[in-house]
């Protein structure tokens, strides 16, 4: 009997722990933000992909630096047609995005707009 109070307070705690690394608390709900720039690195991993771009807010006047672009899994941004075929370290890319809160140069993806002018939609349906 104790062995199963014991698993399932383990159980419990890694549930909550796994829905809290999946939270998006930290970034604005209802603020957007572009930036562009050039993308430096792209990690292409689940659960989510991360992007590396040396770049500035669009129409900004700050000086250009590195930002951190988390998006969905990469499946997820396959399915919308932008894989890791489409773009590659090096490329001008403008990323819209929900900035953190706390100001840190990080955004939650919601679209990504290549040199050649095409856009990838991920904001929610």
């Amino acid at each position: 009997m104790a062995v199963i109070a014991v698993l399932t307070m383990v159980a419990a705690g890694a549930a909550r722990n796994a829905s809290a690394h999946h939270s998006q608390s930290q970034f604005e709900p209802e603020t957007a933000i572009s930036i562009e720039g050039t993308l430096t690195k792209a990690s292409w991993s689940n659960p989510h992909t991360l992007f590396f771009v040396d770049g500035k807010r669009v129409g900004g006047s700050e000086s250009v630096q590195e930002w951190v672009v988390e998006g969905p899994s990469p499946r997820q941004l396959e399915t919308k047609g932008w894989g890791r075929a489409v773009s590659k370290v090096g490329d001008k890319v403008t990323f819209e995005g929900r900035p953190r809160r706390d100001g840190k140069p990080e955004l939650l993806l919601l679209s990504v707009t290549l040199a050649d002018g095409k856009t990838f939609s991920f904001k929610p349906d």
